[in-house]
Parts: C-alpha cells; structure tokens; sequence
C-alpha cells in the first residue's frame, strides 16, 4: 500500500469506534508490564491512541497519558487528555514525555518520521513502548480465521521493531484468549481495515464465509475462547 493510502486506512477505524471497543481484545498486563511495573505518576504520550483501550489501562495505572491520534473520531472516545495529532507530528514539547506507548499502530507509521518525532518528545531514559495483539495463527484453525476474514495477521518469530536511532531493551510474547460469541467474530471482522476500505459486496462475502465456516468446518455452541498473542517490545533511544 502507498504511505499516502496507508495514513488513509489508518484514520478509518473512527467509523467503527463503538464497536472497536466492544470486541478488539485489551492488552495483556505482563505485556503492559514489561517496561515498569509501576506507571504511576509517569508522562506518557499514547500514540495512535484511538478509542484509548491502552489510554484506558495506562491511566488506571496512574499514569498521565496525552492521547495522540489524528482519528478525531475516534479520539473523541478516549478517556485521556487529547491531542489532534500524528506520529510524525505529536504537537507536544521537546522532551515532555517519560514513555512513549504505540499500540496497534506501528504499522501505520512512517517509520523514519515517527523515529525522530519519539526521540524529540522523549525525556533523557525514556522508553518507546510498542504492543502489538494478533490474532495467535500459530493454531490451525486460527490460521484458516485470520485469512477468511483477510486479517494479515502474520507471525514471524524473528521480527524486532528497529527504528532508526533506538535499541530494543526487551521483548516478550504473552498468550492470552477473550471470549467472543460467532456473531462478535464478524463484529471483529467489521473492525479491521480490510472491511472498512471494501464494497458491500465483499463485506457480504467475508461475514457469509465466516459463518459457514463457524458452522461446517469449526462448529461453535454459544461463545470461544479466541487464541491471541500480544508480541511486546521496549526500546529506548540509542547511546
């Protein structure tokens, strides 16, 4: 995808902001947890916030967080201080910030940009912290999910965010399930970006494909327990 339609796909998910929230999965503590065990009283700059499903947490935590988002949608149901912004241009200060945390949207980023932007807002030991939930493919019937609902949910063991000017500190993979009914499966569906840039008509397709699946290839009664991973690094300005 061009930078330019990619930073467009990236502003989407407003459209479904009720729903993101509903049925997109938290992110696991040990995977929160991973750069502190305490975000009290800590300065954090959310980027790509969103909905807040990580402001959310970071603030119960008792961090101060400042929600960056250029989604206005979306930001507007977050529940932190917020700030119109982009990863490239946060509109923060120089040095303002303890961490910087960047769930679910690195992806969306201009790597070489966002980079820089970090590292100016970052204060002296600060860290960038990226949390990414997938879907967990490594299961069979995952697998087969993840590609019915074309959600490019790839697992490469060997991938290490490494932007320019920073050093991975550490990293953890954490396993976890949420439970969703086959009607939350679509909803799940209907959150990623490939259904929010398709016709009506591929979007009847995916969620008539999913259902047949749910009912002839992975029978389902009621709810299941959803296999994720939350992939999580922690890194920090380099020299």
């Amino acid at each position: 995808m061009r930078p330019r339609a990619q930073a467009a796909h990236g502003r989407s998910f407003g459209q479904q902001a009720g729903l993101y929230d509903e049925v997109r999965p938290h992110y696991p503590a040990p995977a929160i947890e991973l750069a502190t065990t305490s975000w009290m009283g800590l300065d954090v700059c959310d980027l790509g916030a969103g909905t807040g499903i990580l402001s959310n947490a970071l603030l119960e935590r008792g961090a101060n967080v400042t929600a960056v988002d250029p989604d206005e949608v979306a930001l507007a149901k977050n529940p932190a201080r917020s700030l119109i912004g982009s990863a490239e241009d946060t509109g923060l200060p120089e040095a303002s910030v303890d961490v910087v945390s960047v769930a679910q949207a690195w992806h969306w980023f201009d790597e070489s940009s966002a980079a820089a932007e970090i590292a100016r807002i970052l204060r002296p030991s600060g860290h960038l912290v990226i949390l990414i939930n997938q879907l967990d493919v490594r299961i069979e019937w995952v697998l087969r999910l993840s590609r019915i609902m074309h959600a490019g949910d790839v697992y490469r063991p060997a991938y290490r965010p490494s932007p320019a000017g920073f050093d991975l500190i550490n990293h953890e993979l954490v396993e976890f399930t949420t439970p969703l009914t086959v009607d939350g499966i679509i909803d799940l569906a209907r959150t990623r970006s490939y259904w929010l840039r398709s016709n009506l008509t591929t979007r009847d397709r995916v969620e008539s494909n999913l259902r047949e699946y749910f009912t002839l290839e992975h029978p389902v009664d009621g709810e299941l327990e959803l296999p994720y991973m939350c992939l999580a690094y922690v890194l920090q300005v380099a020299g």
